[in-house]
């Protein structure tokens, strides 16, 4: 539904929705008796639910074991090698966080031209 119709929503990820829509979405998520027509007027709503279940992830979505890894990683000058360097490090995690990532990368502004 973000990627449908909140893609053009100026702050999609920054204005916070209502504390009252956001409980009463994460319960409906938990239950998965979700209403689709009911949230699609209000993206900010969805995008709250999505960093609110990033934040309670019981391990970051990138790996406590991967740390040192990404950091390596990203203190790389050379850019076509601190690239190679992230992709791999992408590829060693689960399947799982994988796919939430390469889902997230879907809302970075020049993600249009990367393949995922």
């Amino acid at each position: 539904m973000l990627l449908e119709c909140g893609m053009q929503e100026e702050g999609l990820f920054r204005v916070a929705p209502s504390a009252s829509k956001l409980k009463k979405l994460k319960a409906a998520l938990d239950c998965c008796v979700v209403d689709v027509q009911e949230y699609s007027a209000d993206p900010h709503a969805i995008a709250g639910a999505l960093k609110s279940y990033l934040r309670e992830l019981p391990e970051p979505l990138m790996t406590f074991e991967l740390y040192d890894e990404w950091i390596q990683a990203s203190n790389i000058q050379e850019q076509d090698k601190r690239l190679q360097a992230l992709w791999n490090a992408c590829e060693k995690l689960p399947k799982a966080n994988h796919n939430n990532i390469r889902y997230l990368i879907k809302f970075y502004p020049s993600s249009q031209n990367i393949k995922t």
